[in-house]
């Protein structure tokens, strides 16, 4: 796949079996992909993606890892204690046959003394020779040097020298039958071609436990660094391949005084040295490597032409300037990082972040400027037009010269956009501090602010002060009363005194969930602090009066509550006449026949009429009641029932009782008495 510098996906190729590495031309317009899975290096055109040429290699193991240097692409192959090095020129452009190498034997290389010179070649006796085990390194032989070039085979004995083994087609010897007439011209065999000279060479480094860890550096050209991994026994070598043929510069056979494994190895510029694990420092000279620095913490890394140094620890990648103790910047990535590259112009660092089992390409900007942190003090609460001070830090791990100047902006009810203040003077300790005088109350916001520079982000950081205000005092009035059904009713709010702002809102919220609250006036008071506004009442109501307050005077509120009565009646049916017992006035029944009463109530969902029935006896009334569900119109019937006798006495009535009917949003309401008289 291919992304922009950004990040985002553009382009993508399949077809390529178990890439394992990739990298890229000098020139940057060929990608290099080692097709572990079909034993092939897979040119590739950058720009594109297109495949331009595939590279087979005679191995069962790799290609693994590749690096490009010195016109080549170079490779590393091969299974346990068989690691090798091979390359593709690309200016050789002859189909690929057999792959040449500079070893005897392509296809099963030799068991290698990881402790020994990797090239180094000297003929055992007969009962020296022995066989490795797969998984521990065999004794090395203490006659060679480990330090020996990797490259170099002992110096043969005239009698000893071979002609290593190459795809082009010797010249033989003449003999003295094979001389030609002189007057015969020869004529040549038109089906024979020359043999195609092959771009891949395999066997010039063996030695490497598998296939190496490979790393180049555009400002070291002509150098490559080899890292073995998957043991412990981590050798490593630098080699000069500036010539096209591997040359040793430094060796290390393994024998636990560096590292501990290697994971990741990176080529140092302007320095002799590689970093292995994103953490050791190792210098060369003089053919050997030798523990040098550490960098803090550190997984795997990736160092800049100019030797700027990322570095992944669990999820954070850290930028370095060479042997740097502390990071120019720290990036919190929020995953696993598997890889990090640098741009060519170290503009930015590209990491490879886990999630799961996907990755993101995370594109991280700005890798050589240093975040500073910047911290503000000042008072919790201060007085209005009395004089505060405000302090603070600006800490980095790259200085910040004194004498920077730091932005101060002032944000308060009388500059809600802000208003800049004089600038804070940056210590050489990088602290700073200013006065002000806070010309209003309520919250006042003090932002400071870096700028930035070429080597610094920038950054800022606040303060809020609460600067106490003048109180006010606000009213409303006719609250706290109960008013009938549908009733109109002014309500006048009154402000006391303010700074600037006389604006008052009123606002009214009904009891229940299927209403909500809602601005019923907002205006400027009059001359005497009023305002007022009418509402007809359905419900029991929540008044808010509400006052925002200005830059001297605090914001107010107050709440109160009406009550609305339900509408609500009783009406009698079944009844022969009317007439008076005494100044009442009844319904009259005959004692045969059943009083209906219907109830008529304002509506709402799952309400309930009470109906209260009292019967006259010896004096004094005797209660019953009962609810009944109330129809989606409002009313309710019910049957009393005939008493079958004459001469009785009762009363009914229908009621709405707050929260008892079922709901609570009206209050308590009662319809007058309703009585009845029984007769023959």
């Amino acid at each position: 796949m291919a992304t922009d510098y950004n990040g985002n996906l553009v382009d993508s190729v399949s077809g390529i079996s178990g890439v394992s590495d990739l990298t890229v031309s000098d020139d940057g317009s060929v990608l290099y992909a080692a097709s572990e899975g079909a034993h092939q290096i897979v040119a590739l055109d950058a720009a594109t993606l297109d495949v331009k040429t595939r590279y087979s290699v005679a191995t069962n193991k790799g290609p693994r890892y590749v690096a490009f240097a010195a016109g080549k692409v170079w490779f590393t192959y091969g299974d346990q204690w068989s690691g090798n090095l091979g390359s593709v020129d690309p200016s050789v452009t002859a189909a690929p046959s057999s792959a040449r190498s500079l070893s005897a034997d392509t296809t099963e290389p030799p068991t290698a003394d990881p402790t020994a010179d990797p090239t180094q070649s000297a003929t055992p006796e007969p009962s020296d020779t022995t066989t490795a085990e797969p998984t521990e390194p065999p004794t090395p032989d203490p006659s060679v040097s480990p330090t020996a070039d990797p490259t170099q085979s002992a110096t043969p004995e005239p009698s000893d020298t071979t002609t290593p083994e190459s795809t082009g087609t010797a010249t033989p010897e003449p003999s003295e039958s094979s001389t030609p007439e002189p007057t015969a011209t020869p004529t040549p065999d038109p089906t024979t071609t020359p043999t195609p000279v092959d771009p891949v060479t395999l066997g010039q480094f063996s030695g490497i436990w598998g296939p190496g860890i490979l790393d180049t550096n555009p400002s070291v050209p002509g150098v490559l660094v080899i890292g073995q991994t998957g043991i412990s026994t981590d050798s490593m070598a630098v080699v000069d391949v500036s010539s096209g043929t591997p040359q040793r510069t430094a060796w290390y056979a393994g024998d636990y005084t560096l590292n501990s494994g290697i994971s990741d190895i990176d080529l140092v510029p302007g320095s002799s040295q590689v970093l292995v694990n994103g953490s050791q420092l190792d210098n060369y000279a003089n053919g050997k490597f030798t523990a040098g620095s550490v960098y803090p913490g550190g997984q795997l890394a990736d160092v800049a032409a100019d030797g700027l140094v990322a570095q992944a620890t669990g999820t954070n990648v850290a930028v370095y300037r060479p042997n740097a103790a502390k990071p120019l910047r720290t990036f919190a990535v929020g995953g696993a990082v598997g890889d990090l590259a640098w741009a060519p112009d170290s503009s930015r660092v590209f990491a490879l972040v886990g999630s799961g089992s996907s990755y993101t390409l995370k594109p991280l900007t700005d890798p050589t400027k240093n975040v500073p942190t910047l911290t503000v003090s000042a008072p919790a609460t201060a007085t209005r037009a009395k004089t505060l001070t405000v302090t603070g830090k600006l800490s980095t791990t790259v200085p910040v010269a004194a004498g920077t100047k730091l932005q101060v902006v002032r944000t308060d009810l009388a500059s809600p956009n802000g208003r800049g203040l004089v600038a804070a003077t940056l210590k050489a300790d990088g602290s700073y501090a200013f006065t002000d005088v806070p010309p209003v109350g309520g919250t006042v916001t003090y932002k400071v602010t870096f700028l930035g520079d070429a080597g610094h982000v920038a950054v800022s950081a606040s303060r809020s002060v609460l600067v106490p205000r003048n109180a006010t005092t606000l009213t409303l009035s006719n609250t706290g009363k109960t008013y009938n059904y549908h009733s109109t009713v002014t309500f006048t709010a009154h402000l006391g005194a303010t700074y600037r702002n006389r604006v008052v809102e009123i606002w009214d919220d009904p009891y229940g969930s299927d209403l909500g609250k809602k601005l019923l006036k907002t205006g400027t008071v009059n001359s005497h602090g009023d305002l007022s506004a009418s509402l007809q009442l359905v419900r029991d109501t929540t008044f808010t009066v509400v006052y925002r307050g200005d830059a001297l005077t605090s914001p107010h509120a107050v709440e109160a509550k009406v009550y609305t009565r339900v509408s609500l009646s009783t009406a009698i049916s079944h009844q022969y006449r009317t007439g008076k017992i005494g100044s009442t006035t009844y319904y009259w029944f005959h004692k045969s026949t059943a009083p209906y009463v219907t109830t008529s109530m304002t509506y709402y969902p799952g309400r309930a009429a009470r109906v209260d029935l009292q019967v006259y006896y010896a004096g004094k009334w005797y209660p019953e009641s009962e609810y009944f569900l109330l129809s989606k119109s409002g009313k309710v019937t019910v049957d009393l029932g005939a008493p079958g006798q004459s001469g009785i006495k009762a009363r009914v009535r229908s009621a709405y009782i707050d929260t008892l009917s079922g709901d609570n949003v009206n209050s308590t309401t009662y319809t007058s008495w309703r009585y009845l008289y029984f007769a023959k």
